[in-house]
C-alpha cells in the first residue's frame, strides 16, 4: 500500500509559494496534522511532527520518533526524527522538537534577523491525527517557544491563508477525494445491507465501521483509514442536527426512519455524508418531508458553479423547504468545505456567508428538516465544483427503490 497522498503535488507547491511571496513569508513552520498532510502527504499518527517549508530550498519533516517510516514515504526527502522521553528521563516535547528545529533553521540560514516565519497561530478547531483519540493543537506554549527560540524572527499568523489555499483543491487533491468518496459509497452500501428490523442502532453502526475499515485499508492504494458511523432511528432522528449524534442499543422498528451520519478519512482526507433509509416504506407526512429535503438538495446542487455565491445556493435550498411548509424546522447551514479537515471553514454555505464558490472547491450540501419529538430527515453529499457545474462525489442512492 503506497498511500494516496504521499507523492509531490507541484500545483500545490506553486500555490503555497505564491502565497508566501505575496505575504513576504520566508519559511512556514507547521505542526497541525491537517496542514502537515496538506503540504507533505504524510498524515501524522501522534500529531506533534513539524513541517518546515522554506520559500527557497528543500523542506523538512521533523517527526516524532517511530513515525519516520511513514514520513519517509513523503516526497520530502529530509526527515529528522526526535524523541523527548526515555525510561530514565521524563522529557518535554516542545524542547526536544525545538532543538532540532533551531538547528535546521540555522543550517538553512533562516535564523537571520528579520526572517518572517509563518505559523498556525489562530487555530482552535483542529482535525485529528490518524490515532484520532488525541489531538495536539498549537497553543500559547508553542507560540511562545517560537518567540523565545526564534528571537531574530518575525512570527506571522498564516492560518487564514492556509484555509484559503486549502479551499480550492488541486487536480491531485480532487483525485484523492474521488477515492475517499468511493470508499464512502462502500460505507453507505453497508448501511443499507445492515439495516434490519430488530437490530440495534449500535449494531448497524458497528457493521458500517467494520466494513469501511476492512475494505478501505488497501482500497485503491489507501494506506490508512478511519471511520465514524453514527446511527439514530425513530424519534431520535429529530435530534440529529445536534453535535452529539450518537447510537444506542435502541432496536430499529419497521416503518421508522434510520439516519446514518458517516465520516470517513483516508490518508488524511475526509468525506462527510448522511442518508436516511427506512425498514419498509415511508408514508404520509414523513414521505412528504423526505421529498422536500431531496428537492432542496437537488435545487441547491443545480446552482453550484464557479462564481456562485454560497449564500445564494443556501437560500435556494431553504426556499424549497419553506415553500413546502417546513421552514420552521431548518436547524443548520446548508454545507461546509471538506478536505484535510472534516469541516473546512471555506466555503461556508450559509445565508450570511461571504464566500464565492470557485472551480475545484469541494463541499457538502446537507439540507435537513427536524421536527422535535417526531423525526428528522437530512440528506448529505460531497459536491465538487467543476468547470461545467456541480458533480456529486458520493454516488450511492439518496433514496432506494424499495422505499417506494
Amino acid at each position: 500500500m503506497s498511500g494516496i497522498a504521499y507523492s509531490r503535488d507541484d500545483e500545490k507547491i506553486s500555490k503555497i509559494k505564491a502565497a508566501m511571496r505575496s505575504e513576504g513569508i520566508d519559511v512556514l513552520i507547521l505542526r497541525l496534522p491537517e496542514n502537515v498532510v496538506y503540504v507533505s502527504g504524510y498524515w501524522p499518527f501522534f500529531g506533534v511532527s513539524y513541517l518546515v517549508f522554506p520559500l527557497d530550498g528543500e523542506p523538512c519533516i521533523i517527526t516524532h520518533q517511530g513515525e519516520e517510516e511513514y514520513a519517509s514515504k513523503s516526497w520530502i526527502r529530509d526527515v529528522r526524527p526526535y524523541s523527548w522521553e526515555t525510561p530514565e528521563v521524563m522529557g518535554n516535547y516542545l524542547d526536544a522538537g525545538a532543538n532540532i528545529l533551531i538547528d535546521l533553521l540555522r543550517d538553512r540560514g533562516l535564523d537571520r534577523r528579520g526572517v518572517r516565519v509563518g505559523v498556525e497561530a489562530s487555530v482552535e478547531f483542529v482535525a485529528c491525527p490518524y490515532n484520532r483519540r488525541e489531538a495536539w493543537g498549537v497553543g500559547a506554549p508553542t507560540i511562545e517557544m517560537f518567540r523565545q527560540k526564534l528571537k531574530n524572527a518575525e512570527i506571522i499568523d498564516f492560518t487564514h491563508t492556509l484555509y484559503t489555499l486549502r479551499s480550492v483543491k488541486t487536480e491531485k487533491e480532487v483525485s484523492i477525494l474521488r477515492v475517499v468518496n468511493e470508499l464512502t459509497d462502500i460505507g453507505l452500501e453497508s448501511f443499507y445491507d445492515a439495516l434490519r428490523e430488530g437490530r440495534t442502532e449500535a449494531e448497524v453502526a458497528g457493521e458500517v465501521e467494520y466494513m469501511v475499515t476492512a475494505k478501505g485499508t488497501g482500497f485503491k492504494d489507501i494506506e490508512k483509514c478511519i471511520v465514524t458511523a453514527f446511527v439514530m432511528s425513530g424519534t431520535r432522528t429529530a435530534e440529529a442536527y445536534k453535535m452529539f449524534n450518537n447510537h444506542t442499543n435502541k432496536r430499529i422498528k419497521r416503518g421508522e426512519p434510520v439516519l446514518l451520519e458517516l465520516n470517513v478519512c483516508a490518508d488524511g482526507y475526509w468525506s462527510d455524508t448522511t442518508r436516511v433509509y427506512f425498514v419498509g416504506k415511508p408514508e404520509g407526512e414523513i414521505r412528504r418531508v423526505l421529498e422536500a429535503v431531496l428537492a432542496a438538495q437537488e435545487a441547491a446542487i443545480s446552482q453550484v458553479k464557479d462564481g456562485a455565491r454560497a449564500s445564494d445556493v443556501c437560500n435556494v435550498a431553504f426556499k424549497q423547504i419553506r415553500e413546502k411548509g417546513y421552514g420552521g424546522y431548518i436547524r443548520h447551514r446548508l454545507g461546509h468545505g471538506i478536505g484535510t479537515h472534516l469541516h473546512e471553514p471555506i466555503p461556508a454555505l450559509h445565508v450570511a456567508s461571504p464566500h464565492i464558490l470557485r472551480k475545484n472547491m469541494i463541499h457538502s450540501i446537507e439540507p435537513g428538516v427536524y421536527i422535535s419529538g417526531s423525526y428528522g430527515i437530512r440528506i448529505e453529499d460531497v459536491i465538487f465544483v467543476g468547470s461545467s457545474g456541480a458533480e456529486p462525489l458520493t454516488k450511492y442512492p439518496r433514496l432506494l427503490p424499495d422505499e417506494y
